[in-house]
């Protein structure tokens, strides 16, 4: 005796159906448009390539200066932003 395969109807295909019967919408939440919170969840990454000796002068002045590299490029994208007429964001 053989099996016989019963092809149903697919997931989305259901789902379609149920939609059409019961009127709802379904729709998938929207990402909101800035993350709001602190440390790196609420920022995006940039990578800047540099010389070996500018990456070297950059750790001295973050040594020198008690802060990370993080917290002088941040200060410098300020600055560069104030230069060309934007608010300092970073």
């Amino acid at each position: 005796m053989s099996k016989v395969k019963r092809r149903g109807a697919s997931a989305a295909t259901r789902k379609e159906a149920m939609a059409a019967v019961s009127g709802i919408k379904r729709e998938k939440p929207k990402p909101p448009g800035s993350v709001a919170g602190k440390g790196r969840k609420a920022r995006r990454g940039v990578v800047v390539y540099l010389h070996p000796l500018a990456k070297d002068a950059l750790k001295r002045i973050a040594h020198e200066h008690r802060k990370t590299i993080q917290q002088l490029g941040v200060e410098a994208f300020n600055r560069l932003f104030l230069e060309y007429g934007e608010k300092p964001i970073g």
